[in-house]
This record gives structure tokens, sequence and C-alpha cells, in this order.
């Protein structure tokens, strides 16, 4: 298992040169100039399957203030959170396939979710057209101040000599920060104890008091605690360093080579939703992307601005839903 999660782990979108990005907007404008003239026709309605204030919604408020310059509609936050993302999500799925509904959905929702239930809600690929990436966002391996451990090299050894002893928290049961623990105790060999909040920052006082040793949580909301000096971070998940954390080194570099864990966010319209709407989409998202104040923000938010096409999208879902499956159905994962 450990040789299909290192060979599994290396993520395929990154952020495109300059000259990607122009022949992207370029293809994405001719093709986009094919969609009936009236899309849209009202506003559009941008489904959020997460709690207000956390990083989906951020860095979906993020974009749509820029989309809706162009596409000259308000594209309108809709938070439905709930099961991992799955009530929102499974909205859009049963929408009407008319550009005018979209999700902002992960990795969680389109990798995880599906596996956690016996019957699923929806279907990842099925349900569902690509519209294409928005952003990826690191997430943070950080431990108890008090905990005798510098390095994940340091942690590995500590969980081998004390198996089942160490607990690490995450935002609940199959969300990315538990896959990454889980991904960790596969690749590495050791039992990490899951100990699962209803949200991540719920985690953190047991984590400043020792009760749990560590915690999974994205770069926007450790930042905080790591700049107060709570909590020692140790590595980051993501495949290379991450620019607004330059000093902390991946897991892969520090003794598990291989290790990848990644939460991206990505917009997806209902399937059947003609190919001009979802063109124009793109476009507009892309373009939104490009723009330097919307990178800024993205950055100020700890997340990668990542530009792509609907089949990039598309072969990123089939990537994660065979690396995600793997994990879930190795530690038994199932929905609570």
């Amino acid at each position: 298992m450990q040789t299909a999660l290192r060979g599994g782990c290396r993520h395929a979108l990154k952020g495109l040169t300059a000259a990607a990005l122009t022949a992207l907007l370029v293809i994405g404008a001719e093709t986009a100039a094919a969609a009936p003239a009236e899309f849209p026709s009202r506003p559009i309605r941008v489904v959020v399957p997460f709690g207000a204030g956390g990083t989906s919604d951020i860095i979906g408020r993020i974009l749509t203030a820029r989309m809706q310059e162009g596409l000259a509609q308000r594209l309108v936050i809709d938070n439905r959170g709930g099961a991992g993302g799955a009530i929102g999500t499974d909205i859009v799925a049963k929408s009407q396939p008319d550009g005018h509904t979209i999700v902002l959905a992960s990795n969680g929702t389109h990798a995880i979710v599906p596996y956690l239930y016996k019957k699923p809600p929806y279907d990842p690929i099925r349900d569902f057209a690509p519209v294409g990436m928005v952003a990826i966002t690191p997430t943070v391996l950080a431990v108890n101040n008090d905990l005798s451990v510098k390095s994940v090299k340091d942690l590995i050894a500590l969980a081998k000599a004390k198996p089942g002893v160490l607990a690490f928290g995450s935002s609940g049961v199959g969300s990315t920060s538990h896959i990454a623990g889980e991904m960790l105790n596969a690749m590495a060999g050791v039992h990490l104890t899951h100990v699962p909040y209803k949200s991540a920052s719920l985690a953190y006082p047991d984590v400043f008091s020792g009760r749990i040793a560590m915690l999974f949580d994205t770069a926007l909301s450790m930042s905080p605690h790591l700049k107060a000096d709570r909590l020692r971070a140790l590595a980051v998940t993501t495949p290379k360093r991450v620019a607004s954390l330059p000093h902390l080194p991946t897991i892969s570099e520090s003794g598990l080579p291989g290790y990848a864990m990644t939460l991206w966010i990505a917009m997806y319209a209902p399937a059947r939703t003609p190919a001009p709407l979802i063109a124009k989409l793109n476009s507009e998202m892309n373009r939104a992307l490009s723009a330097p104040e919307v990178r800024e923000q993205m950055a100020q938010q700890g997340a990668e601005v990542s530009y792509g096409t609907p089949d990039d999208l598309l072969a990123a879902t089939k990537l994660d839903l065979k690396r995600m499956g793997e994990i879930v159905k190795a530690a038994n994962i199932e929905a609570q």
C-alpha cells in the first residue's frame, strides 16, 4: 500500500506560467463565445458546502467578487454546511444544469465523502461537470510544545516506541485532516490515535494542554497559533514547501518520502450543464484568478491559486478518488 500511496501522491495541478495562462484564457474566451448571449440571465448561486468563515468560504468570496465583474451578474454565496460537505454538494448535484447553480467543492467532498457511505448521496464523476481548479491550501502538522519531538523523524520514532499512545486531532471523521493522519499512519507504519472534533477550532485547546499530542489543520487556521508560539509546527503536508511558510519542510523531505496530502478547492456544475456555459464559467474563473490582487488575497489566506481546464480538474478528481479510496478503505473509515 505504501508504494501505491507514494506513487499517487504527486499532485498534477500547479500554477501555470504566464504564457500558458494566456493561452488558456484565449482558448477559454473563444469557446465561451459560443455560450448563449443571455447567460448568465440571473444571479448565479455558488454553494459553499461548509460553514461561513472557513477556508472554502473565504476563498469563494474572493473569487466570486472578481468573477461577477466579467459575468455582469451577481454571484451569491450560499453556505450549506454539514456531513463533511456532502449536504451542500448534493444540492448542486440535483440542481438544474443551466449554469446558474455551481458548487465550490474540494477533494473532501469529491474524493473522500463518496467512500464514507455505503450509499453515497452522489457520484463525484457522473453527477458533476468540472469547471476548474481554484486553489490549493496547505495543511500543517503541529504538536504540543512540550512533546519531545523536533521533527517528523522524531515523531515517527516516538510513535513507534509508543503505539496508540499519541493522538492527533482533526476537523471530523473523513475530513482531509483525518486522512492526512491516516496517510502518515499507513506510510510510516505507526499507530497514531485519531480524535475527531466537530471543527478543528475545538481541537486547539486540547493540543495546547497536551490532552492530544498533535493536530493537522490548514495553514490559514493554524497561523495565529503558530505566531503566538502556542504550538510547534513540524512540517507541511504539500509536495513542495509553501511560500507563506518557507521555513517549514515538507513531511516528504522530513523522513517520509512521497508523502503528500493537499486540500484543493474547485468549482463544479451539475452534470449535463451545456459545454459552452462551462467554458464561459471556466474562462471568467481563470481570468479572475489571474488578477494580481486576487492572487495576493489568496496568498494572505495561505492559499495558492491553481489554474486549469475542466479536463485538468477531472483528472485531479479521479487521481484523488483513487488515493483517498485506498486510505479510507485501509483505515476502515465510515461516516458517523
